[in-house]
């Protein structure tokens, strides 16, 4: 746009130097034929091409198009009709077209053309008929020979002026668009190169994420074992309490470090969203066992009302319609002392689209609308005090929302303070009708809810030896024969001679990883399902082991009922 309001200031100047002799020759003239309205027409026109070149930086480029493309136009006509001078009138009318290539675009100069060639042609046809004819004053011009000469030298100085000046222009104009797009290329490779390195330090951001995820999940593994072992054995009261505050206290961790990986990878647009079957009543047992000590230790109530049909299956992310439902019921566990938290689920169609609703409603301490407003925002509390007094990063809501609009769906607040809140979550989800669906996930309280795997063998590879402690002590109630390797080359050369029913196979490991274990074992033949067992349980992780002959993955830190469901449905 400022090349092209540079072209037209240009032009407009143009018009101007050469309108100056035409219109003192028009002045001069008045005293032989008097004072004519074309003089009139051309000294307005004059004027105001002067005060638009005066003010050029004032006057929008349109007005300054139309306007030199509106005199060119009268130009062609008037010579056309005035003298008759049909050849100049077409050379003008050329040249109209060319300005409205130039100022404007392909569409206006087709209009141009399509308006010159009718002009030319009625007036061609009029003359033709005799409908429109000229004559001129020998009185009013000079016909000597000397007159028709001078004439002619000063139309071809115009001419030539005037091709000069336009090719000059031309010139000018194609040289600053070859500027530029020089400018252009430049910019672009400069971007470029500045994409490719953030998406290098993104790349590094994940990788170092990804590694500090394994690390502290792999001690955490130990922490979160134990105490489900301890659990496990005939503790008396006090002992159970006190477990249970260090399983809750570790789950709190854990819930940190998912917090920050899922921010890292909301924030370099590599998270994805799972669409496929799932069962709901299992997600809500789950989230009831993570804040049952909670409750109790604050003796408030927590009530799923599930007012959707049991025997149905819903279609989305399990996993991350699970979390956001998690974090919202965590946080009215966190902020009601006392009272009732109530949590509705239903099934909407909002404009033939079906949803699932999630209502929870507290009688927490609430919010005011300036809390709220700040409510979702990253690293940041409805009042600061709350850090403190609650602790958290400030990210779970943030997160949230951000997961719901991914879903399809959304996360909204109404709250007032100190009358408890309601969060309205809502994903896009289909349901499915399925027959009877039977909870599975009951929790595990003592060595008789172990399965009976008598004489099933399983091999466990895994380089970490409390990993190995905790794992074989988690399946010792099975009664299943158990092995355990230090790698997968361990875990390659024993399978055959083991036999066994199903591999644990961790991924991380000397020697050789648990993916090339399973390839190996895969082309040897091996037709026992292998499972992986790793704090790397990434979407893209998962999908890897299994491309690659895995049949299924744990995450860790490991859940001891998620491990016995997961082993049970291979035997």
């Amino acid at each position: 746009m400022e090349i092209n309001n540079h072209l037209a200031n240009r032009l407009l100047l143009v018009m101007i130097v050469f309108s100056t002799p035409a219109l003192t020759s028009s002045f001069f003239r008045i005293f032989n034929i008097g004072f004519q309205p074309i003089m009139g027409i051309q000294i307005t026109l004059y004027l105001i091409a002067l005060l638009m070149f005066f003010f050029r930086e004032r006057v929008l480029y349109k007005i300054k198009a139309y306007f030199i493309t509106s005199c060119f136009l009268l130009l062609a006509i008037g010579g056309m009709i005035q003298f008759g001078l049909y050849g100049a009138g077409i050379l003008l009318m050329i040249m109209y077209t060319a300005l409205c290539s130039l100022l404007f675009n392909r569409i206006s100069a087709l209009i141009s053309i399509a308006v010159g060639f009718i002009i030319i042609s009625s007036i061609g046809f009029a003359y033709i008929t005799g409908h429109l004819t000229y004559i001129v004053n020998a009185e009013e011009y000079h016909t000597s020979v000397n007159a028709w000469f001078l004439m002619l030298g000063t139309t071809i100085f115009v001419a030539t002026n005037l091709y000069i000046v336009l090719t000059f222009m031309s010139s000018q104009y194609q040289q600053s668009l070859s500027e530029l797009d020089k400018q252009v290329q430049l910019r672009t490779k400069a971007y470029e190169a500045e994409k490719i390195k953030a998406e290098e330090a993104s790349e590094i951001k994940s990788q170092f994420l990804a590694n500090m995820s394994h690390e502290i999940r792999t001690p955490m593994n130990g922490v979160l074992g134990v105490m489900q072992l301890l659990r496990l054995e005939h503790s008396n009261e006090k002992q159970t309490s006190l477990i249970d505050t260090a399983i809750f206290s570790a789950n709190n961790l854990l819930r940190i470090l998912n917090d920050i990986l899922d921010f890292s990878k909301i924030e370099a647009n590599k998270l994805d969203i799972e669409n496929i079957e799932f069962e709901l009543q299992p997600i809500l047992d789950s989230i009831y066992s993570n804040v049952e000590l909670d409750i109790k230790m604050k003796d408030i109530s927590l009530n799923f009302i599930n007012q959707t049909s049991k025997n149905l299956l819903w279609t989305g992310d399990p996993t991350r319609f699970y979390q956001v439902l998690l974090n919202l019921v965590t946080n009215a566990t966190k902020f009601t002392e006392t009272g009732t938290i109530n949590v509705y689920i239903a099934q909407k169609n909002i404009n033939g689209v079906s949803y699932l609703t999630s209502e929870v409603a507290d009688t927490g301490i609430g919010m005011s609308s300036e809390e709220i407003n700040k409510l979702f925002q990253n690293f940041s509390q409805a009042d600061a005090s709350n850090t403190r007094r609650f602790g958290g990063t400030g990210l779970g809501l943030a997160i949230a929302k951000r997961l719901a609009t991914l879903m399809g769906g959304s996360l909204t607040v109404t709250s007032q303070k100190g009358e408890g809140s309601i969060f309205i979550f809502t994903i896009k989800s289909t349901p499915i009708i399925s027959p009877l669906i039977e909870a599975k996930n009951q929790k595990i309280t003592s060595n008789n809810s172990a399965p009976d795997w008598s004489n099933k063998r399983i091999l466990i590879a895994e380089d970490n030896r409390i990993n190995q402690r905790i794992i074989c002590a988690m399946l010792e109630p099975s009664h299943a024969i158990l092995r355990c390797v230090n790698n997968g080359k361990e875990a390659v050369d024993l399978a055959f001679e083991f036999k066994p029913d199903i591999v644990l196979m961790d991924i991380q490991m000397p020697e050789m990883d648990g993916v090339t274990a399973s390839i190996e074992l895969r082309n040897k033949q091996f037709n026992k399902p292998i499972i992986a067992f790793t704090a790397n349980v990434m979407k893209g992780d998962v999908e890897h082991y299994l491309e690659n002959g895995m049949n299924d993955c744990i995450p860790k830190p490991i859940d001891i009922n998620l491990l016995y469901r997961t082993i049970s449905q291979f035997f």
